[in-house]
């Protein structure tokens, strides 16, 4: 029997292993003469270290080494005369704290538990400085992000002159990933210039460039392995910090080096989704034609480093507006830098525009499916340019046919079973297609054999 690739169940190639307990993840392969490193963490938010008194942790049982920014080894692509720098933290590079919780010392050991007692036992000295870590309250400190531009199409204003207005100012918290599967890096050298990681990653060409950039090598003297992610959800699209941290400490004792994140470490050092406050505001006329979109965002990032989401984005084509103006802004706070989350600052946005619709259409008194068919998009306004594919009308009725979305309570809230509320709802969402550069080698033998 023929299988659709869309609309069938498949097995996952990697299924039976992960359910099995036959998967083996970046924290689970033997090597020879390894040894474990732990992270020790920042007390301060902000400030420099002055000191750190390792004299009880080296003194514990089993303990081989410990790095800090008075000893370590300098990263080759972390130093200013580097051809090309990795970007973000730089740990053990110099002694300013950026964030609680920022690692300033890896203590490394012949056990993971000996390590982490050690680690316990590092004490250090600071200099505190002012900091600011709500970001609600610094929201009006909100710069234009690098490379995000204001956007505008026709009149910005028109909004205001409409039939119907809805304004409305949606909130979203921090959110982290904190998959299953623990960041864990396994670090070894083969003479001074090829190194191999295990390490969670979803893209390990990606992982490859950092840490050929971080120690200067050339891509091809770096070995990424990560044959099975135990979740990750965007958490592992790019190399962090103690990722070479762990390669820095191989080269440095001459051994392979284990460093685990400890759960609590999850949540401050391997990113998440940011904070993020919009405001929207939509002008229809009384029959539900859009007449001007301002859509407006506001998130979160690191004062050491600059992430960006593109939140704001889908409003610029998503329906037929002739009036659209779009404004993106970032506050620097003493936190770790977000990463993408599923459907990063796409899934933000989607969710302020289409819930601000949806508040259109009560406020119209008209069908939300209505509204949304009445302002369709047949081609993309904000290039211009026709859509490749596109079959979101098919979408918006095979969906409301499955749920029954015409036999629906229309007025939200006037149903009720038991305890609960019941209601039906409807959300498009946007992301990009995205593809880089593959190629294949293919080999077809006398016998009929092919090797991929």
């Amino acid at each position: 029997m023929d299988k659709k690739a869309i609309g069938d169940p498949l097995d996952r190639v990697d299924g039976r292993l992960k359910v099995s307990g036959g998967a083996k993840y970046s924290g689970e392969y033997d090597l020879d003469d390894l040894t474990y490193g732990v992270l020790v963490p920042a007390t301060i938010t902000s400030g420099t270290i002055n000191a750190i008194d390792t004299r009880a942790a080296k003194n514990a049982p089993g303990v081989i080494e410990i790095i800090t920014p008075f000893n370590a080894m300098k990263v080759p692509g972390y130093q200013p005369e580097a051809s090309t720098r990795i970007k973000g933290l730089k740990l053990f590079n110099d002694n300013i704290i950026y964030f609680n919780g920022q690692p300033i010392a890896l203590v490394i050991a012949d056990t993971f538990e000996r390590a982490t007692y050690a680690a316990s036992l590092v004490k250090a000295s600071y200099t505190k400085q002012e900091f600011e870590t709500n970001f609600a309250k610094n929201r009006d400190k909100g710069v234009a992000a690098t490379g995000n531009k204001d956007y505008v199409r026709g009149d910005k204003e028109a909004y205001k002159s409409a039939a119907v207005k809805v304004e409305q100012e949606y909130t979203l918290p921090s959110e982290m990933h904190n998959p299953m599967e623990l960041h864990v890096t396994t670090a070894y050298w083969t003479g001074s210039d090829q190194v191999t990681l295990y390490t969670k990653s979803q893209g390990v060409m990606g992982s490859q460039r950092s840490i050929a950039t971080a120690f200067q090598l050339p891509a091809k003297n770096v070995q990424i392995n990560s044959r099975f992610v135990g979740g990750a959800f965007g958490s592992s699209l790019r190399t962090w910090p103690h990722e070479v941290a762990a390669v820095q400490a191989a080269k440095m004792i001459g051994r392979p080096v284990r460093l685990t994140l400890t759960r609590e470490q999850m949540f401050t050092l391997v990113g998440y989704r940011p904070h993020t406050i919009q405001k929207i505001a939509i002008g229809a006329t009384n029959d539900g034609k859009l007449v001007g979109i301002s859509h407006e965002s506001h998130s979160q990032t690191a004062v050491y480093e600059e992430f960006t989401e593109r939140s704001v984005n889908v409003s610029r084509f998503l329906y037929d507006c002739p009036n659209v103006s779009t404004l993106y802004k970032v506050v620097p706070l003493n936190v770790g830098v977000p990463a993408p989350m599923r459907g990063p600052g796409e899934a933000t946005g989607a969710l302020a525009i289409e819930c601000a619709l949806d508040e259109l259409a009560y406020a119209l008194k008209m069908d939300p499916i209505e509204l949304r068919l009445k302002n369709y998009a047949e081609t993309d306004l904000e290039k211009n340019l026709p859509w490749s594919s596109k079959y979101l009308k098919e979408c918006y009725q095979k969906g409301a046919d499955k749920i029954g979305w015409k036999d629906r309570a229309a007025v939200p809230g006037s149903k009720k079973e038991g305890e609960w509320l019941v209601g039906y709802g409807i959300g498009c969402g946007v992301f990009g297609a995205y593809r880089s550069k593959a190629t294949a080698k293919i080999k077809l033998f006398a016998n009929g054999k092919v090797n991929i």
